[in-house]
């Protein structure tokens, strides 16, 4: 629903008043992140004058990103090759195209799609510019306070310290076998060809 929420076309009022219409699993957690995760989004950009830069993030995430700033990275790719879906992951890519092909692009991909930017770039600064750049560009409900949320969660922001790793330092680390956990990932990289092919 967050393209049509973007551009006005319903409003979460409707749509919170329908879900509590519906008995069943899933209303709890659908509201969780239409209400409270929206609203903590739309105050993130009122009350950060730096929403839209690494600056956003809170000292804790800045600090032990810019530690391992120089951590070997296995694979690096330029921004020119994150558009174009050129990485050596499968599931990176089918996110990446998915949001080409159709503005829109799987949830946990999404988190997936934003840390491992990180995880490839030179920087965290520059992963930061590159993740917002492609989400502004690229998803229907970018330039948004929950586009702009989305990114800095990426990196830190309303999220807790981990334990300490390379490159990702106590920011949250996802990997594939995270993704193969949570549904079928392989379906979904198919699911994206056909798409392609379609168009």
């Amino acid at each position: 629903m967050s393209p049509y929420l973007h551009f006005g076309q319903i409003s979460p009022l409707y749509i919170a008043l329908q879900v509590l219409k519906v008995p069943g699993p899933g209303g709890e957690a659908y509201l969780e992140e239409l209400i409270v995760r929206r609203e903590l989004s739309h105050n993130f950009v009122f009350h950060n004058s730096k929403y839209d830069s690494f600056d956003c993030l809170p000292p804790w995430a800045q600090r032990t990103l810019n530690f391992h700033r120089r951590d070997k990275r296995e694979y690096l790719y330029s921004r020119d090759q994150f558009e174009a879906a050129e990485t050596h992951d499968p599931y990176w890519n089918a996110a990446q195209r998915q949001l080409i092909l159709t503005g829109k692009m799987h949830g946990y991909m999404r988190m997936y799609w934003g840390k491992k930017i990180l995880e490839w770039s030179r920087s965290p600064q520059t992963a930061f510019k590159t993740t917002l750049y492609l989400n502004n560009k690229y998803e229907l409900d970018g330039r948004d306070p929950n586009g702009f949320a989305g990114v800095a969660w990426c990196f830190g922001k309303h999220d807790r310290a981990w334990a300490e790793r390379p490159i990702f330092g106590k920011v949250r680390y996802m990997n594939e076998a995270g993704l193969k956990r949570k549904f079928n990932a392989d379906a979904y990289v198919k699911m994206v060809d056909s798409l392609a092919r379609a168009k």
